[in-house]
């Protein structure tokens, strides 16, 4: 017994010695894991809080500081502070009113200064202006604008010198414009017919109006740089053509007339222009292409004429602004007047940061000249920055760990639970329930549907037939005289088609049929011996049946006690015969006949007794059992009783079963 104790003391020893120390382990890993968890919420509260506050202040000056970078590049091509200042102003004024970039804007300028040098502040913003403009009027982009307009002005440098650069900028987008409204054309497809047309036309004294209506009507049936390539061939194919033709289509000076005095001449010498021997003629002349040109704008010569009037009055920039002004959504320019907003305040800031990044520039300037310098203190600086690195993502792995064994065992203990669960027999009833009432209500919606549907339709078949009922009863007329007509019509066919319907029914199949049926029924009559036979021979089996029915109800009766009736039939008359024929009844037969049935067939109704046959039977019956013995006493000795078991016994033999 000592031994067992102290053998149970070592294992209580034993075991709190060794779960205590356990328990502290643990305990010191939950405590570390959720120490360094809350450390790495901390350290990651307060990244998340610098790397937001620097992206804040990132995002907040970046408009302004991708307005600075596209000012900095038109800044690059040597443009003064002052032309810089004025068209940041007119970007910023361009978003807000188009509801566009204005970083586009700035970027455009550097376009424009590139294809028309020696431009002044006031014309670089001038000219950026209008090309935007024109760019938002015709769905364009400003990139493709301001180079558009470049082209142009190499064009028309004469004319634009002399009218003055701004100015005819502004005519040309007005020009555009409408050319793009007139011919359902766009920006880009005149560039690019102007940039095949090259100066040619100009060459030749044609106005700028007339360009945009010759190119402008091509376009409607071609692409912008066929139609360009077109015009020129027509022009570099004039002389030769009008010489072939024997028409001058130049003035005194060597200058192309205009286009419709050009077509009035050619038609007067050709007649119609689209006949097939004028475009013989002109192909001859000007050769495809230039045919092709004169062919075209021939087709519709009103459409022509009203784009030169129209064109011809265009004297400012105001037809392209209205069309660019009709496409601002008033949402995107809400947006683009925030952008505008942006940029002005991070313009207002950025030079105030500006030394402050320069001097941080040049702090980290100096730090990357150190580490060249001393190379050993930046290989220890940056051990030391990875063993903190190392340390935290040591802290960070122990974290991880230690969450994640909690999850998994969360998930093995929810398992668990779910398979020990004994809840599913009844959520499978609560579903297999819901599935058939479900099911049941989908049936009775459809029950009442159907009957829905079809007592409409007997609502519809009973209106109908009220309508019939109406109709005839508001005119019985109507059935007399249908009647009427119909018997007319039957009564007709049968006077009229006597002779044919008879000898088309007698040859058919199933006449003849019928008539040798009912010649088989008169052979079997004859057989039975005529009508006469036949009803013979059903009187005899009424006699026997009425015969046989007396004598049972005779022998049932004469089985009540105190009844017995003697009866006997005699021979029964003849059958009587048809009209016409002769029965002879023997006299002595029918007495004998009545004599022998008597009491079962009176001769008359005085015969049948008072009460009937019942009242006879009874009082027969009570004068018999009156006739029997009176007995007053009945006394019986039995000499030896009987015991229990006898007596079973006789009761058991005396009731069956």
């Amino acid at each position: 017994m000592a031994d067992r104790a102290a053998r149970l003391a070592f294992i209580l020893s034993l075991t709190d010695k060794v779960s205590a120390p356990l328990g502290k382990v643990k305990t010191s890993f939950s405590d570390l894991a959720n120490q360094g968890q809350q450390n790495i919420i901390k350290v990651g509260a307060g990244l998340a809080g610098m790397v937001g506050a620097g992206v804040a202040i990132t995002e907040s000056l970046e408009p302004a500081l991708e307005m600075n970078r596209a000012l900095g590049e038109v800044r690059s091509l040597g443009i003064a502070e002052d032309a810089l200042t004025s068209l940041n102003q007119k970007a910023l004024e361009f978003s807000v009113d188009y509801a566009a970039s204005a970083q586009d804007f700035v970027a455009s300028a550097a376009t424009v200064e590139g294809a028309i040098k020696g431009l002044s502040a006031s014309q670089l913003t001038s000219i950026t202006n209008t090309s935007n403009i024109l760019a938002k009027a015709t769905k364009s982009d400003a990139e493709t604008m301001s180079a558009y307009v470049g082209t142009m002005y190499n064009l028309f440098k004469g004319q634009a010198d002399a009218m003055g650069r701004t100015e005819w900028a502004e005519k040309l987008g007005g020009q555009t414009a409408l050319a793009v409204k007139l011919f359902r054309t766009d920006g880009a497809q005149l560039k690019d017919a102007f940039k095949e047309v090259g100066a040619i036309a100009t060459s030749f004294g044609v106005d700028l109006s007339e360009q945009f209506a010759v190119i402008g009507s091509l376009s409607s049936t071609m692409e912008g740089g066929d139609a360009g390539g077109r015009y020129k061939a027509f022009f570099e194919n004039a002389g030769a053509g009008a010489e072939k033709l024997g028409v001058k289509l130049t003035d005194g000076q060597g200058k192309m007339l205009p286009i419709l005095q050009v077509l009035d001449t050619l038609q007067g010498k050709l007649g119609d222009l689209n006949s097939a021997s004028a475009s013989a003629k002109l192909l001859d002349a000007f050769g495809g292409e230039g045919a092709q040109v004169i062919g075209a704008l021939a087709k519709d010569t009103d459409r022509l004429k009203n784009g030169l009037d129209q064109l011809g009055k265009v004297r400012g920039l105001e037809s392209a602004e209205q069309m660019a002004k009709a496409m601002v959504d008033p949402w995107q320019q809400f947006g683009a007047a925030v952008q505008a907003l942006r940029i002005a305040f991070g313009q207002s800031l950025i030079p105030l940061l500006t030394p402050l990044m320069d001097r941080l520039v040049g702090i980290a300037s100096t730090l990357t000249r150190w580490t060249q310098l001393f190379p050993n203190i930046t290989r220890a600086i940056g051990i030391v920055v990875l063993v903190i690195l190392g340390l935290a993502g040591a802290m960070a792995t122990l974290t991880a760990v230690v969450g994640l064994s909690k999850l998994v065992w969360l998930a093995l203990v929810t398992i668990w639970k779910v398979l020990t669960w004994t809840g599913f027999r009844s959520i499978a009833m609560f579903l297999v329930h819901t599935v058939l009432i479900s099911a049941f209500v989908v049936g009775l919606v459809g029950m009442y549907t159907w009957m829905g549907i079809v007592r409409g339709a007997m609502l519809l078949w009973q209106g109908a037939i009220w309508l019939v009922n109406a109709a005839l009863a508001a005119n019985p007329v109507l059935l007399i005289v249908i009647g009427i007509v119909a018997l007319v019509a039957a009564v007709v066919a049968a006077v009229v088609y006597w002779d044919q319907w008879t000898s088309a029914l007698m040859n058919t199949a199933a006449f003849k049929w019928v008539s040798e049926q009912l010649q088989a029924l008169s052979d079997w009559f004859g057989s039975m011996g005529g009508w006469s036979g036949m009803a013979s021979a059903a009187w005899d089996g009424i006699v026997a049946i009425f015969t046989d029915a007396i004598s049972s109800l005779v022998e049932l009766l004469n089985k009540i006690p105190g009844v017995n009736i003697e009866a006997s039939f005699g021979s029964l008359p003849k059958v009587p015969q048809l009209p016409g024929m002769s029965v002879p009844v023997d006299p002595q037969t029918q007495e004998k006949l009545r004599s022998s049935t008597g009491s079962i067939s009176p001769s008359g109704p005085t015969a049948v007794p008072q009460g009937g046959f019942l009242r006879t039977i009874q009082n027969n019956n009570s004068q018999t059992q009156n006739q029997g013995v009176h007995v007053e006493n009945l006394n019986l000795t039995n000499s030896k009783p009987m015991n229990q078991l006898e007596l079973e016994n006789m009761i058991g033999m005396a009731v069956p079963g």
